[in-house]
This record gives structure tokens, C-alpha cells and sequence, in this order.
């Protein structure tokens, strides 16, 4: 891929690593910077992935840099050796890796690392990730005394640790298959080694993960200079015969059918108004108004230092458009709730800025804190919803939280007094690479099905949502990105810039239309995840942006056939006609047909409107 390609689709120029197919019989995985992707028997995938990584105080990861890779394969074994370099401000982690595959079904996954010095982490090994179709499966579990527990695999969304003290797990993946996992590690805080389960469809991750070491220890913990640890995962899997491996596709274009309208309606395009409008380009500030959608959700800080500016900014940008403006306000926690929401009306006043909607949240509660923790004290949420009802009695009073899901899950909002309930999902918390980015999209369902279960007679709205983590809920702040690179919880990601944006971006509407949301709102107004994101082109997700504000109200209409790989959605026009978006989820062109019509092909990451 040249240049000028890479950076139209991605953003960036920043190399991807080659992908190394494993396989032995029915055994197959992808080795993909320095961890494994898709362990599959035969057709059924039975781990996520397999991966060892090193987690900085503020849960950043570490890049590691994969050298050495050896292979041996045989038709009926493959064996697998690499090394692992992690570069920290403190010092170097090196590792020696090794995978052992064969056709009986047994894969073992082991890595010796050494500190070159003393290095703190909070979390440093492997870290095992089960598909997220295993919800409401049964698990079996050896803890490390020996003792075995029957449980299960959560249904819904778990806000704490579903599973602690774990030395094997053995369930099924699918019917009349068995997976046994077995699990060890050296730990210099640890002598028991255990690893915990944690949900990460909380985060959006299509997966729930076990990792090494437990959060109810203390952590940041420390790793001793020159001591090498050694960690290693076994899988033994039967069931499945060797021969029932995955079909490839045929070549032949998609076939998808549209459905009749339904009454579900495409929820309202909301769009994230971030600090520093005021200081936003005439063309930011031009497309905001362009856009025409039916919210800004405001980020509103009253510590900001250009607070009354940006809110008189945008009650000009208002003038002659319907948009309502949300304002999400986060105080001091040294006011009272009633102190913070007339200090929050004041500015609005002093702004001459009409509030149709309004959220307050302690400035604590942008931090995420365990089930375990200890909680900010501070007043009741509450109290601080009753106090905005007052000073804001002509406008709609919201709860639930800024940040993410996981925030608003251990912090469930009391509906009680609430108009709506939200919060955010971001994909680049865990893993930032393109098809964890993409593989995030499968779990955004079961987020919206677990809000609608925490609040069922409640108005949801989502968002804003972007691929960049604007805050860090984990650390003291978002990781910086100046070289634009693939990076968890950065503040800015060049996907936002590429057609990669645009594909994330209709599928991530794709995913949400159904489930009866009021707002969705996606991306920024300005900034790195604005609709120039530094550029003096518009990118390519702001037309996606476009076609959903004018799709904001319109009946669904069913899209049959659309499968992973693809994703969308479709609308009835105020004519009668039928308009959607379709959007190629791969790297890889495909071609598709609706209603037996003309074949149309999609590039990499492309975007389709049906008209």
C-alpha cells in the first residue's frame, strides 16, 4: 500500500503488522503483534484472543516490538518463537515467547520476561479473551486452593468481576464441544499467581477477559530488576471433527434484501460540542451549522478558562437553525449541587444561552473507580439532578455519565426524576488495532440492551461517541498521539481522518438504530475528532454525519443479509423512496445486490447510499 492509500483510508502511514495463519488439523489462529487472534476448532472460534502486555499506572499499553519470529509447521503440529521488546520511561521489559499447536486439539501459549530495571505497572502478562458469544453459557472454574465453582458466563453487562481467584476454566463453545483452559504465572506480588475475569463489553470489547493477577490486590505493583517471570495459558479443546473447518466466500456479490417500514424511528443526530468553540475555524464553525443536527451536546467545564465565550458562541451559531443544545456541566466538588447548578444557570445567562437540556456531574465522577473502591464522597447524583430541575425548570434533566458505559454500570443512575440517561463508549480502551476497533461494533447491542434493563421506562441517549478517547476515566489523561499512531485511550486516532472513520462510523449507527434510542450523537464539532480534524478537507465520516441528520426521525427499514463484514441501515423518505447506508467493514472490496438489482462495489472501507 503507497502513501497517498494508506493515509485515505486510515490517516496514517504508520505500518501494520503482517498477519501469520497457524494450523494444525481443525487448530487454527492468526499470530498478530506478538499475541494470537481468532483461535478457532474447525469453524467455532474458542478464544478471542491471546496476548501478553504491559499496562502503565495509567493502564496505558505499552507498544511491543515483535522481533526473532520463528516457525515450524508440520501438517499436524506448528511451533512458534518470538520476542517481545516493551520501551518504558523507567526501563525495558524484554520476553521470549513460544506457541505450540497440534491436530489433537491442545495449544499452549508461554512467554519469559525479564525487567532490564525495576519497572511499576498495573498490570503486566497475559491476558486471555473469550468471544462475547459465551454470555449465558455455563463455566466451570478451578480456583488455585483447587476447588471447583459451577458458574456462568454473565448475560448481562457485570459491572464487577464476574469470576476472581482463577487457576482453569472449562467450558463449551458450542453444543458437543469442550474447551479446558489452564492458566499459570509467576507474580512478584503474587505467590498464588491467580488470574480474574473482568466483562469487557463494558468497555465494548466483544469479549470477556481473563488476566493476570487480581484488582482487589494492590497495584501499581512493582517488577524487580533482572528476575525473568514466566506465564503460560494451555487450551485443550475436543468435540469438533478435523474436518469441520471454515468455508471461505464464493466470490459472488452480497444479496440483501430491504424489508417493509417499521415504526422504529432513526433516533436524532446529536453531535459533541467539546471546549474551545470559540476558538474553532470559520470552516468548523460553518459545518457545525451545515450539519443541521438536532442536538449539541456541550461539554461544559465550569473550571474552563473560555467557558462564557464558547457558550456565547454557540448561542450565536444557533441563531435561525432548530438544533437544541444539551449541556453537559461538570463541577467542583466544593459545591453544594444547589451552589453548582446556579453557578451553571448563571453562566448560561451571562451567555445568553437557552438550555433545552441540561446534565451535572461532580468532576470526580470522570474518574472510574472498581466496585471495591471507595467512592467519592460527595452528595448523591441525586441531589444534583434535583438541584438542575430547579434551576433549569423549563428544560430536560438527564443522568447516567459522561464517560462510558462501565462508569454508568457501577454507578447505576436511580431513574427516578430522570428525563433521559447516557454516557459514551469509546473502542481504542483495550487495543487500538483495526479489527478490535471494528470488533467493538458486536457489542455495542448488548450495552444498549443493559442500559435499557438499568432504566426501562427512561429516554436513552448515546454519545458523543468517537474512535479517539477525548477523556481517560483509567489514568490523568488521554495519551497524546503526535505521530499519529494506533494507540488505546489516545486523544486523537488518524482513523478519524480515513475512510476506516467513515465505514466505523455507519456501522456504529447501524448497530444503535434498532434498539429505540432518543439521541445518538457521534464525533465533535472541532478539534481531532471534528469534521477537519486539522485538515483543510472535510473527512470522510462527516458525510456519513450528514446523511444521518437528514435520516433523524424516519421509519427503519430492515436491511436482510448484511452479515460481519458489512453493515446498515435504511430509512423511508419523507417521499416514500427509500434511502440507507451500507458500509464495507474490510480492507477487502466486496460487491452486493439489493433486491435483485444492479451489483455495486464497495472498496476498502467503503460507504454505499441507497437511494
Amino acid at each position: 500500500m503507497n502513501h497517498e492509500e494508506a493515509i485515505r483510508l486510515y490517516g496514517t502511514t504508520e505500518p501494520q503488522p503482517e498477519l501469520l495463519r497457524l494450523q494444525a488439523g481443525a487448530l487454527s489462529c492468526d499470530f498478530d503483534g506478538g499475541g494470537l487472534r481468532h483461535v478457532r476448532w474447525g469453524r467455532i472460534e474458542i478464544a478471542r484472543g491471546v496476548s501478553y502486555l504491559f499496562r502503565d499506572k495509567d493502564w496505558g499499553t505499552v507498544p511491543a516490538e515483535v522481533g526473532d519470529v520463528r516457525v515450524e509447521t508440520t501438517s499436524s503440529q506448528f511451533v512458534l518463537s518470538f520476542s517481545l521488546t516493551m520501551r518504558t520511561p523507567d526501563g525495558v521489559l524484554t520476553a521470549l515467547g513460544r506457541v505450540e499447536g497440534s491436530e489433537a486439539g491442545k495449544l499452549a501459549f508461554s512467554v519469559v520476561a525479564t525487567p532490564e530495571a525495576d519497572l511499576t505497572t498495573n498490570r503486566c502478562g497475559i491476558v486471555l479473551l473469550h468471544p462475547a458469544a459465551c454470555a449465558g453459557k455455563p463455566l466451570c472454574v478451578e480456583h488455585t486452593d483447587g476447588r471447583i465453582e459451577e458458574l456462568g458466563f454473565p448475560l448481562e453487562i457485570s459491572p464487577s468481576q464476574p469470576v476472581f481467584d482463577i487457576r482453569a476454566l472449562t467450558y463449551s463453545p458450542a453444543p458437543g464441544m469442550t474447551l479446558h483452559c489452564r492458566l499459570e504465572a509467576a507474580l512478584p506480588h503474587d505467590p498464588a499467581g491467580k488470574f480474574e475475569m473482568e466483562d469487557q463489553r463494558n468497555w465494548s470489547d466483544a469479549s470477556f477477559k481473563t488476566y493476570v493477577a487480581s484488582l482487589l490486590d494492590a497495584w501499581p505493583y512493582r517488577l524487580p530488576a533482572g528476575v525473568p517471570l514466566t506465564q503460560r495459558v494451555e487450551f485443550e479443546v475436543s468435540g469438533v471433527p478435523a474436518d469441520d473447518i471454515g468455508v471461505s466466500g464464493n466470490g459472488h456479490a452480497r444479496r440483501l434484501r430491504l424489508g417493509l417500514p417499521t415504526e422504529r424511528r432513526v433516533p436524532a443526530l446529536g453531535v459533541g460540542v467539546p471546549a474551545g468553540i470559540s476558538l474553532a475555524t470559520a470552516d468548523e464553525r460553518g459545518a457545525l451549522r451545515a450539519l443541521r443536527a438536532r442536538w449539541w451536546i456541550v461539554d461544559a467545564g465550569l473550571d474552563a478558562p473560555h467557558l462564557v465565550d464558547d457558550l456565547r458562541e454557540l448561542s450565536q451559531l444557533r441563531k435561525g437553525l432548530s438544533v437544541k443544545v444539551q449541556l453537559d456541566a461538570v463541577v467542583p466538588e466544593d459545591l453544594s449541587p444547589h451552589e453548582a447548578a446556579s453557578r451553571v444557570r448563571g453562566v448560561c445567562d451571562a451567555a445568553r444561552l437557552q438550555v433545552d437540556a441540561v446534565r451535572i456531574l461532580p468532576a470526580p465522577f470522570l474518574k472510574s473507580f472498581q466496585p471495591t473502591d471507595v467512592w467519592p464522597d460527595v452528595p448523591a447524583l441525586e441531589a444534583y439532578v434535583e438541584a438542575a430541575r430547579v434551576c433549569f425548570p423549563g428544560a430536560l434533566v438527564g443522568g447516567g455519565m459522561f464517560t462510558y458505559f462501565t462508569e454508568l454500570n457501577r454507578r447505576r443512575p436511580d431513574p427516578t426524576g430522570l428525563d433521559f440517561v447516557g454516557h459514551a463508549t469509546c473502542p481504542i480502551v483495550h487495543a487500538a488495532d483495526d479489527t478490535s476497533v471494528m470488533e467493538t461494533l458486536e457489542a455495542l447491542e448488548s450495552i444498549l440492551l443493559s442500559v435499557k434493563a438499568i432504566c426501562p421506562a427512561t429516554a436513552y441517549r448515546l454519545g458523543p461517541s468517537t474512535i479517539a478517547s477525548p477523556r481517560n476515566p483509567y489514568g490523568a489523561a488521554p495519551a497524546a498521539n503526535p505521530e499519529q499512531r494506533r494507540i488505546p485511550l489516545a486523544s486523537s486516532d488518524p482513523r478519524h481522518r480515513g475512510q476506516f472513520g467513515a465505514a466505523w462510523t455507519a456501522a456504529y449507527a447501524a448497530a444503535c438504530v434498532h434498539v429505540g434510542l432518543e439521541v445518538l450523537a457521534l464525533h465533535h464539532s472541532h478539534g481531532p475528532c471534528g469534521p477537519y480534524a486539522g485538515d483543510d478537507k472535510k473527512v470522510p465520516a462527516w458525510q456519513v454525519m450528514e446523511a444521518l441528520s437528514m435520516a433523524s426521525g424516519a421509519r427503519l427499514v430492515p436491511i436482510e443479509g448484511v452479515g460481519c463484514d458489512l453493515a446498515g441501515f435504511a430509512w423511508e423518505d419523507p417521499d416514500g423512496s427509500v434511502k440507507g447506508l451500507l458500509a464495507n467493514l474490510t480492507a477487502r472490496p466486496m460487491s452486493v445486490s439489493i433486491d435483485d438489482r444492479a451489483v455495486a462495489h464497495l472498496g476498502a472501507f467503503g460507504i454505499l447510499n441507497l437511494a
